[in-house]
């Protein structure tokens, strides 16, 4: 009687399986029809050419975290959070935030972004906001998601039980994300741990860190780094705790100052910081919380008082 009962709930509420969810939430974009952008393509508005009296500037400059994806309310981001902040204390004094966040970049884009904008900006303060996903190459829904999605879904269609059973499709869903959990895992460890192929796209991304340093280092503009965590598994075992360890002894040996999120996040539930249950971009909350952590360390850098 259960096993019927649960098949016929499974048949009336079961949508589709959930690699396809992934992958189609992974990948819309209708949220972002109405955001706003500048000229430049960035999700902030436009600054002028001269910097306004008594004022300091920042450039943030990060993926689709920093941009804010998943969030249409432009005042729920971290950026637009701590320049609000800033605002409320600043008196005379003014900082101007600019979100350099492009979704689905690496840090060679980044490096680009700041040459572009690097004399009309004139930044104080160059941000640099690291998703540990940021010096691997499974940030791309073609590399990653979509390869393994459609394989477990070719693997689910021979199956017979599959086919017939809607309850094994709901108990197959819980093992396929399990599987895709460990599978990147695995792929972000290895990117930054792993041998000379495999660690590449970190490589890459030091090469483009210690660029940016030495562009800011030109400009007189103070470069700093942050540290922003994949919101899973946020207690004493977190299993990218080496990988934070990793990004912070880089910065470190080249007098890079640097900032982690993790401890400001330790001890929530990871997707009640998600835009969805299938997406880890971070919601309003998570953006608080990573707003409140960045403020203090941000307001050092910039000596305001």
């Amino acid at each position: 009687m259960a096993l019927v009962t649960g098949e016929i709930y499974c048949r009336i509420f079961y949508i589709k399986p959930w690699t396809l969810r992934l992958i189609e939430e992974q990948i819309k974009n209708d949220w972002s029809s109405q955001i706003r952008r500048n000229s430049l393509g960035l999700r902030d508005q436009e600054h002028t050419a001269i910097k306004p009296p008594n004022t300091q500037r920042v450039l943030i400059l990060g993926d689709s975290f920093t941009f804010g994806v998943g969030v249409a309310d432009p005042s729920k981001i971290f950026p637009e959070i701590l320049e609000q902040r800033f605002q409320l204390e600043g008196g005379e004094k003014k900082v101007e935030i600019l979100n350099g966040g492009i979704p689905g970049s690496l840090t060679k884009r980044w490096v680009k972004l700041l040459l572009e904008i690097k004399d009309s900006f004139q930044p104080d303060v160059i941000l640099i906001v690291f998703f540990l996903r940021d010096g691997t190459l499974t940030g791309s829904i073609g590399d990653f998601f979509t390869p393994i999605g459609k394989e477990m879904e070719n693997r689910n269609k021979d199956s017979t039980l599959y086919y017939y059973s809607y309850l094994y499709r709901k108990i197959k869903d819980v093992q396929d994300r399990l599987e895709l959990s460990q599978k990147y895992s695995k792929k972000i460890k290895i990117s930054y741990l792993g041998n000379a192929e495999e660690t590449r796209e970190w490589e890459n991304a030091k090469k483009n860190i210690l660029k940016i340093k030495k562009i800011g280092d030109s400009i007189q503009a103070k470069v700093a780094f942050v540290v922003f965590p994949i919101l899973i598994e946020l207690n004493d075992n977190y299993p990218f705790q080496e990988i934070c360890d990793v990004l912070t002894q880089f910065t470190n040996e080249h007098q890079i100052q640097n900032h982690s999120l993790l401890p400001a996040f330790m001890g929530e539930v990871g997707p009640n910081l998600w835009v969805s249950p299938n997406d880890q971009h971070p919601n309003p909350k998570g953006h608080k919380i990573a707003a409140d952590s960045i403020f203090p360390f941000l307001k050092e850098l910039l000596d305001f008082s």
